[in-house]
């Protein structure tokens, strides 16, 4: 571990400012809403959806994925940073005091329960999946009843009775579809069939083979997973058999019939689905476009704002504010201040794939002078950028390179270990490095950053495309357009009741 900086450096946390151009402000008039925090006293502005596009079909104007409804926090003055990029707009303790560059906080883990699952793929009808089962009609739900798929269990026990009918479909991938008809490779064709009820007709119809286009392979419920593992602290202990007695989920004695098992798994992709829109903070910007088709400057840096991404700056905010320092949590009754996991969508292009951040590690921390920052900028560039002085931001003094890595919890759990408690699991954390330069003023007020390349490493780690898209944290599962028990809406199944699924995932949490 490598750490050199100047002995002027204080230990606490820091507000990033940025150097790009300002965001507009959140209008006014926008309603004020307390959050769900139950004695906590943040408030939040209640914004617009935030779309993350997942795919668009340009035969029907079909437009695939989902949304995060965001929360600004309500308090605390507006800062002088690229309103994409506020700390304070991930978590609100993330301003004022919390200035200057702590040289001494290395690392840091999350105090949490969460744990390693499945991101149900669209490739595999995401919660619809049969998941523990090789009958894969769907018209067949007596072969095999303790294996349906999560969704289709929902059907069974709240809406018994109720079985939808799908039509035969013809699918081509987004790709096929740009293309002319006669030069499309053969479509994807599902039968028809009859569903066990609403919520898994929905469920195929939008997040699974039988929407308007073949989904593509990285299409899933990574968001709606991270979300409720991030959110709540509810981790299921065993398999419950239940049934309704008097509209109640009742669980069943041995001998009883009729009764429908939940697997632990069937639970975690329910909440996954109830968390796939929702209502977060959030920094950072989304990008749209491919990797091989974005431009770049002559430094190697994409023009595009959106393609810029999160400032490597407000990443290092995050990890050292809330995994390492701790802050209020912003779901739940504690006030306490706790190590807080966000979620980051790992990958900086088109792709979305979103996974809880755990912990962190510093392993290089060394001021370097404008010269060194400039050529530590210029690994990658192209002819006609200047590798000796740092042009990028005109009010930075002093310069901090960092090497650092932060470990996610994997969603790919699949087979048996799909069937064990989740503490049983025993996944190992996914591991992703970070490259960047800080930009700081004379008193260590960190002003921005950039990615670079690992300067270590010849044809290393490039961290101006191996680092996140942005940042969020979950607040509540409800997002645009849905109720208070997540019921409607257009991202997320309509049909499942928020409140059905948390009584399968209280009795799921009682022994084990």
């Amino acid at each position: 571990m490598k750490t050199q900086m100047k002995a002027s450096l204080v230990s606490s946390v820091f507000l990033v400012l940025g150097c790009a151009e300002l965001d507009r402000a959140p209008e006014e008039s926008v309603a004020v809403a307390a959050s769900s925090l139950n004695g906590a006293t943040f408030r939040f502005i209640e914004g617009g959806p935030v779309p993350y596009v997942l795919g668009y079909s340009p035969e029907t104007g079909q437009i695939l994925g989902g949304s995060h409804q965001l929360l600004l926090p309500g308090r605390g003055a507006r800062e002088a940073i690229d309103g994409a990029n506020l700390p304070l707009h991930l978590h609100p303790e993330l301003q004022g005091a919390r200035l200057r560059l702590d040289s001494t906080l290395l690392g840091g883990e999350a105090q949490t329960n969460a744990f390693a699952s499945n991101w149900w793929p669209q490739r595999q009808n995401g919660i619809a999946d049969r998941w523990n089962s090789t009958i894969k009609n769907y018209s067949d739900r007596t072969s095999d009843p303790d294996n349906l798929s999560p969704v289709e269990k929902y059907d069974v026990l709240f809406h018994s009775g109720q079985t939808e009918s799908l039509a035969s479909i013809a699918t081509w991938s987004t790709d096929d579809l740009r293309r002319p008809q006669y030069l499309r490779n053969p479509p994807y064709i599902q039968p028809a069939v009859v569903v066990a009820g609403p919520a898994t007709r929905w469920e195929l119809q939008h997040h699974g083979l039988y929407q308007g286009v073949y989904p593509e392979y990285w299409w899933g419920h990574c968001n709606g997973w991270s979300a409720y593992v991030a959110a709540e602290d509810a981790v299921p202990r065993r398999d419950v058999r239940v049934k309704l007695v008097r509209s109640k989920v009742t669980e069943c004695a041995a001998a009883e019939t009729d009764c429908v098992l939940f697997r632990m798994a069937d639970i975690e992709a329910l909440m996954s689905e109830l968390y796939f829109s929702d209502a977060v903070t959030f920094s950072g910007r989304r990008c749209e476009t491919r990797a091989d088709r974005t431009a770049r400057d002559v430094y190697g840096r994409p023009i595009d704002p959106a393609c810029r991404d999160l400032n490597p700056a407000t990443m290092h905010v995050a990890m050292t504010g809330l995994l390492g320092v701790g802050a209020k949590p912003l779901t739940g009754e504690s006030t306490q201040k706790q190590r807080l996991m966000f979620i980051v969508d790992h990958t900086w292009d088109w792709e979305v794939w979103s996974f809880p951040v755990k912990q962190f590690a510093i392993d290089t921390i060394e001021e370097v002078d404008p010269q060194e920052a400039a050529r530590l900028m210029c690994g990658g560039a192209y002819i006609g950028a200047d590798c000796y002085n740092y042009r990028f931001n005109p009010g930075a003094r002093r310069f901090v390179r960092v090497a650092a890595r932060f470990w996610m919890i994997s969603d790919s759990v699949t087979g048996e270990t799909l069937l064990r408690p989740p503490a049983q699991r025993d996944v190992p954390l996914s591991v992703s490095e970070l490259h960047y330069v800080l930009e700081l003023d004379n008193d260590l007020t960190i002003l921005g950053g950039e990615w670079i390349k690992n300067p270590s490493i010849v044809n290393g780690i490039n961290g101006r495309e191996l680092h996140p898209d942005y940042l969020w944290m979950p607040i509540r599962a409800q997002g645009a357009g849905e109720d208070t028990d997540d019921l409607g809406g257009e991202e997320d199944n309509p049909y499942i009741s928020y409140a059905k699924v948390k009584a399968l995932l209280a009795l799921a949490q009682r022994g084990g």
